[in-house]
């Protein structure tokens, strides 16, 4: 949520003069994306200009408006010399005084397959990415018509290249991208055929810079539970990491019941974000399909080569969850977790251990007993199950394993698959030997709903020991192997178990 203070910065206060009633009313505008502190971009990327209209109680058909913005360089604009290198205008009705539905391409056969919106839905706010001009049939596909007017607001897609492939005659009109570089986003509003003068208009601010470069420290995490979400925006607000709040071109869900996304533009968007920069990746609850944790921006890293570099930072929750609830003799206690590093060259950390193998596991069902701290050795009785959790990383798979997809995605072909368990015996030897999938199967509720989803980066491992072991201390020693049956460097993990 933005603070008051970042408000009236990016507020636009447009005053205009319009005497349809031989009187003046005001109109106000103001820009609610990007928000201040997401104006830094990676070079190339595309991104909307997105404000709210005050009509004070009007109707549009009373003084339609046009919303046109233009992207200079800010050092060409500080000498005066304004000179586009973008420039988006909406085209509303005249009479109506927003964009006509015949200007809305509504059958739009780039959306994700799965967007199920009505017409009546999507003309309540649709994104800019569907305007066209419906006599040019062929317009569809100009980047400098992608703007769209409302009753009460206004959005503007600007193309910086990194989709200019995509549907678009973007490069027959723009002869270079939006590279590394400082730009001034200017809003000017039309009325009719005019440009409103500053006798007509009184702006608090109509520009704001924009930096084309490189995101120095951003947040790689799901989005999803909410009790998960909200422990990441405290992690990211805390060390001041940018979390991506705006909505990527391709992805629109404002005032719309569910998203509408097209798959091939935010997909690009997203994924080109995480191509440099310092990346914070939290592993939790990071599924391998229809997650773009995993197949978008973990997927674009892995396509790019640098998984295992030290420009990505792996932390995970150090009980393995952001809640847990313990019973104790005076009642039922409930412990925070806390998003940690993993640690230099570590690929594996354990997280807790219980002992009681549910069918299912809810990380909201009370847990009778736990052991937080694997590491300082762990008792179990004999007979009793032991369940240990933990966490392991992505790791960097050759680049011919990296496959990009038709739909935008990456699929990533190699990870740590499964961890061998030694419990070995300082006399005896090895007691007993296992292996086990890395997979955790979480259900939880969201919204009302139960959902359950295959973590690939955590696991929870059941074991129930045989006899022999009753009694015995043992060193319980942990390698990771990839899906083809090799070790994994950095895997091999150590704790003592006493089998009591």
């Amino acid at each position: 949520m933005l603070k008051k203070k970042t408000l009236i910065k990016m507020a636009v206060a447009l005053i205009l003069l319009c005497t349809p009633c031989s009187r003046a009313y005001a109109l106000k505008i103001y820009i609610t994306a990007p928000k201040l502190e997401e104006q830094v971009l990676e070079s190339g990327r595309d991104f909307y200009v997105i404000g709210r209209i005050d009509r004070e109680g009007r109707k549009a058909s009373d003084s339609p408006i046009d919303i046109k913005v233009e992207v200079v360089l800010t050092g060409d604009a500080r000498d005066g010399k304004m000179k586009p290198v973008r420039s988006v205008q909406s085209r509303v009705d005249k009479k109506t005084g927003v964009t006509p539905m015949r200007d809305i391409l509504l059958k739009y056969d780039g959306k994700a397959p799965h967007v199920k919106l009505t017409d009546e839905e999507l003309l309540k706010s649709p994104p800019p990415d569907l305007v066209y001009h419906s006599e040019t049939p062929e317009s569809f596909y100009d980047p400098r018509v992608k703007a769209v007017v409302t009753e009460n607001s206004f959005a503007v897609l600007i193309q910086g290249g990194c989709t200019k492939s995509f549907d678009s005659s973007y490069k027959e009109i723009y002869e270079k991208d939006l590279e590394w570089g400082l730009y001034r986003v200017l809003l000017t509003v039309i009325s009719g055929d005019t440009t409103l003068s500053e006798h007509d208009v009184s702006l608090n601010s109509h520009s704001f810079d924009i930096m084309f470069g490189s995101v120095q420290e951003k947040i790689l995490a799901r989005f999803s539970p909410i009790q998960h979400v909200k422990k990441v925006e405290k992690f990211v607000e805390k060390r001041g990491i940018r979390m991506y709040r705006d909505p990527f071109p391709g992805y629109w869900s404002i005032g719309l019941p569910s998203a509408y996304e097209i798959p091939l533009r935010w997909r690009e968007n997203d994924g080109l974000e995480y191509v440099s920069g310092k990346i914070h990746a939290i592993l939790y609850n990071i599924a391998q399909e229809k997650c773009a944790t995993q197949s978008v921006e973990i997927g674009r890293i892995a396509f790019e080569g640098f998984l295992n570099s030290d420009e990505v930072l792996y932390y995970y929750y150090d009980i393995g969850e952001p809640l847990l609830n313990i019973k104790t003799p005076s009642g039922i206690k409930s412990i925070e977790g806390e998003i940690i590093p993993f640690g230099y060259e570590k690929k594996i950390r354990f997280t807790r251990a219980e002992f009681n193998n549910k069918s299912t596991y809810n990380p909201a069902d009370v847990i009778d007993v736990v052991d937080t701290n694997v590491y300082n050795s762990v008792a179990v009785n004999r007979g009793e199950d032991f369940v240990v959790n933990g966490v392991v990383t992505p790791i960097q798979p050759l680049l011919s394993e990296v496959e990009p997809n038709s739909d935008g995605t990456f699929s990533v072909n190699n990870r740590i698959s499964y961890l061998h368990y030694d419990f070995v015996n300082m006399i005896e030897g090895t007691l007993h030997s296992e292996n086990k999938p890395v997979l955790l199967q979480r259900t939880f509720e969201e919204n009302n709903k139960k959902l359950t989803e295959e973590s690939i980066y955590e696991f929870r491992h059941a074991f129930r020991f045989p006899q022999k072991m009753d009694g015995k201390i043992v060193t319980v020693i942990v390698k990771g192997y990839d899906v083809k049956g090799d070790e994994v460097a950095g895997t091999e993990e150590k704790f003592y178990l006493r089998v009591r």
